[in-house]
Formats: C-alpha cells, structure tokens, sequence
C-alpha cells in the first residue's frame, strides 16, 4: 500500500484541505469533521482500492482504512497542516451530532481492550464448560485476572481517552480515575 498516494488522494476528495476542519483516527477509521459534507467525492473515495467504505454519520465523514489506518493518518497529517490540537473553527453541528461525536471519541480507544477481555472471558467460560479447567485452578485464576484487568481499570483508561478528547493533561485525568478506580476496589 503506497500511503503517500493514499493520503493524497483521501484529502483531494475530501474537499481538500481547507474543507477538513478536524482529524482522528480509530482502530479502522479515519474519522474527518468536515466544515462542508456536499464536498467530498464519496464515489472516488468507494472506488479507491485501499479504502473499504466511506461512511457520514453522526457529524462525521469517517473512511475506512483497516488495519494500515494509524500509517495512512500519519502520512495525511504530514502532507497537511492539520494538527490534533489545533482549535476548531465554527462548529455548525448540531447538540446531538456533537453528543455523538464526544461519546465515540471516548469510547472508540478504549474498545480493543474490553473486547480482549471480553473474549478472554469467553475463552475461559468454555475451558470450563468443557472441564479443561476448572474455577478454582491457578491458571484460570490468572487468566481471570488477566480479563478483568481491562474492566477494573476502566476508569483509567476512560479518563485517558476523555483527556484525549477534550485536550486535557493525561495524566493528571489518569490520576483523577485512579481514584475511582482504588476507592471501587477497596469496596471489595
């Protein structure tokens, strides 16, 4: 896959430059707020063989890159200036567009982890059920662990995203869900 190529030909058919007012990414997405929807050439985009769809929803033009999307982020940053900390101009979306559109931002990084954990959860419900392992064994017991991580640490990783998202010190939200993460436990 030719990035550069890509980049170049997402951003021409976006509206170009000046019609990106934002710029993300997820694990498959990149997911553009664009000052003017009408713009973008949806058809070439569909066409495009490293692009597996293009989706407007939400308040936000998203086009699905697969697993390459963290290169092809990368390579569309460097060939504008667009910058994650940039402020954005007049947003015109509306109340629940930007609801939306919050709410993915904070969820979006967080759901590699709990789907890890869900299917480790999964996994470990079947060795059970099919008597490979049993509750009380040591290694279920540390596998258990190992998928419940993602769930007992969820205030951290939510504070992280959000912080993320709303361009705010990291760490300082990390310690702020550490708390809550350390009184929640402390319950038990």
């Amino acid at each position: 896959m030719n990035y550069k190529e890509l980049a170049k030909t997402i951003i021409t058919n976006v509206g170009g430059e000046e019609n990106i007012q934002s710029l993300t990414h997820c694990a498959t997405r990149l997911r553009f707020n664009l000052k003017d929807d009408s713009k973008p050439q949806e058809s070439t985009l569909k066409h495009t063989p490293e692009i597996m769809g293009v989706v407007n929803k939400g308040g936000q033009y998203q086009v699905i890159i697969g697993s390459d999307v963290g290169n092809v982020y990368n390579e569309i940053t460097a060939q504008t200036n667009l910058n994650s900390d940039q402020e954005t101009a007049e947003d015109d979306r509306g109340r629940v567009a930007k609801v939306i559109d919050t709410i993915t931002g904070i969820f979006t990084p967080i759901l590699p982890a709990i789907t890890a954990a869900g299917m480790l959860k999964a996994v470990l419900s079947l060795l059970v059920v099919f008597n490979v392992l049993t509750a009380e064994s040591q290694s279920y017991q540390i596998l258990n662990f190992m998928a419940d991580a993602a769930f007992y640490f969820l205030p951290i990783l939510l504070a992280a995203s959000s912080a993320q998202k709303f361009k705010a010190n990291m760490y300082l939200a990390m310690m702020v869900g550490g708390f809550y993460s350390i009184r929640t436990l402390s319950r038990w």
